[in-house]
């Protein structure tokens, strides 16, 4: 679903992951995340993580989208994803799922989970 795959990509952006309002609207409030590092996160943690980032040269890069029905309104979403520095060093490969439920008005991303893996071919 191009909506998904969307949606993703606007919470690897800095300014809409500064953003309450953008926050309150991507990410479900029962939201949980397993974070590549282990540690875990949930809707409270994640908003607090976000508001304390700060501006950077790096971009993360993401490809290879799949999505899989689960239910009707469930969706699970893989992807790889990389760090990209502003002079194109690459870096932080990871293999990432996201799980998104639709609540009736929007898609909201309920579920998150990243886990470190080889480097591969952007």
């Amino acid at each position: 679903m191009d909506i998904l795959i969307e949606q993703e990509i606007e919470l690897h952006q800095y300014d809409i992951r500064q953003s309450k309002a953008d926050i309150d609207r991507l990410i479900h409030p029962c939201f949980l995340e397993v974070g590549k590092s282990g540690n875990s996160y949930d809707f409270t943690s994640i908003k607090q993580l976000m508001a304390s980032e700060e501006p950077s040269n790096t971009r993360i890069h993401s490809q290879s989208y799949q999505c899989i029905q689960l239910e009707p309104s469930v969706q699970l979403l893989t992807y790889e994803s990389a760090m990209v520095s502003a002079s194109g060093e690459v870096s932080d490969y990871a293999k990432r799922c996201s799980i998104w439920v639709f609540t009736g008005t929007c898609w909201q991303l309920k579920y998150h989970q990243g886990t470190p893996c080889a480097p591969f071919k952007l």
